[in-house]
């Protein structure tokens, strides 16, 4: 199958075979959501089971507390609304985006109220807020906060049960890089120490995370940071993906009004994507993580990665799931061109429901 674009005046074509879209590493197979399918007893049982202690919930991009970092230049420009006035506005944008977005995209509080009646009462929910803004620090810090609620609200030798929507994914692939020996660990600390934390604390917080056994569940993840399987060869990686289609592959841009082929924001977020950040020092933090995690912002990079229409992540089983939101009239804003059916409520209980019968 030949690829080609245009760069200037000059036209490439590329040969690319299945082997560079269908990981080797990876595994994936179709399944068909179903309202009836979803058995809440069995849910309890698995929990049980599987002796799952803690269930953390972590959002994408532009629904959390600071999607657009207004809130990061306003600190950086105003010291001295640092601290309590800086944490109250957070919490009041989290709030109107949970208001504004309700079930689409988001996590809605509701989710963990109605998984409180279903699953045991000793299981413990975590609904994890970090900025959302469309970058790598965003994405780097975020992670590292995810680890500072790793380490206070969980315990030693606990059990956690990750589902993380959209780039929410990508911060689950910069802990398991975080966590392990490896160059890019080396690189993205040495990020995280020229601001946000100290060597003592980040340190710590790496030993006290590794004391945990993790599995991860992403939702509508794009296809950017690398995986390090090292570090969690004993968990359990799933990726759903909403997909309509014979071939795992993304669909074209006149069938993403209708959402034909399924989750159009899933393959059009990669490597390319990113927005700009107000902040000038994390213009230069991005800059230094083009180099460690590859491009974030570059308009003919994206024109280029998108035409490779890649569902398909390197590491951890595929769940190719129609969730029956294609139509025959332009859909696409209702549903934000299929990303944002995962997390409503039925189609989560089923993805929680599936995703219990796959961990080991």
């Amino acid at each position: 199958m030949a690829l080609q674009w245009s760069i200037g005046e000059k036209t490439k074509s590329i040969e690319q075979d299945y082997s560079s879209v269908i990981p080797k590493e990876c595994s994936y197979h179709y399944k068909k959501f179903s309202i009836e399918d979803i058995d809440t007893k069995e849910i309890n049982r698995n929990i049980t089971k599987l002796k799952i202690d803690h269930i953390y919930f972590i959002h994408g991009t532009f629904v959390g507390d600071d999607p657009f970092d207004i809130l990061s230049f306003l600190e950086r420009a105003f010291p001295s609304l640092a601290g309590n006035i800086i944490d109250k506005l957070r919490a009041q944008i989290k709030t109107g985006n949970n208001l504004f977005a309700r079930e689409l995209g988001n996590f809605h509080p509701n989710l963990i109220k109605r998984l409180k009646e279903i699953c045991p009462k000793e299981t413990r929910f975590e609904n994890f807020t970090w900025s959302s803004s469309n970058h790598h620090i965003a994405r780097l810090r975020g992670s590292l906060n995810l680890m500072k609620s790793i380490h206070m609200n969980t315990s030693q030798d606990e059990r956690i049960l990750l589902y993380g929507h959209s780039h929410a994914g990508q911060l689950f692939t910069l802990l398991s890089q975080l966590l392990s020996k490896s160059i890019v660990s080396s690189q993205l600390k040495e990020i995280l120490l020229k601001n946000d934390i100290s060597n003592e604390e980040l340190e710590g917080l790496i030993a006290s995370c590794k004391k945990r056994k993790f599995d991860f569940v992403t939702l509508g993840t794009p296809v950017r940071y690398t995986w390090n399987n090292k570090s969690f060869s004993n968990s359990t990686l799933l990726h759903f993906i909403n997909h309509r289609g014979s071939t795992p592959m993304g669909g074209g841009l006149t069938s993403s009004i209708s959402t034909k082929n399924g989750d159009y924001i899933q393959q059009w977020a990669v490597a390319g994507s990113d927005s700009k950040s107000p902040v000038k020092e994390d213009q230069k933090l991005n800059e230094e993580l083009d180099l460690i995690l590859g491009i974030g912002r570059d308009s003919t990079m994206l024109r280029r990665n998108i035409k490779f229409r890649k569902r398909l992540h390197k590491y951890g089983e595929h769940i190719l799931v129609d969730f029956g939101d294609n139509s025959r009239v332009p859909n696409s804003f209702l549903t934000v061109f299929g990303h944002g059916i995962y997390t409503k409520k039925d189609p989560m209980l089923w993805i929680i429901h599936q995703s219990l019968r796959k961990i080991k």
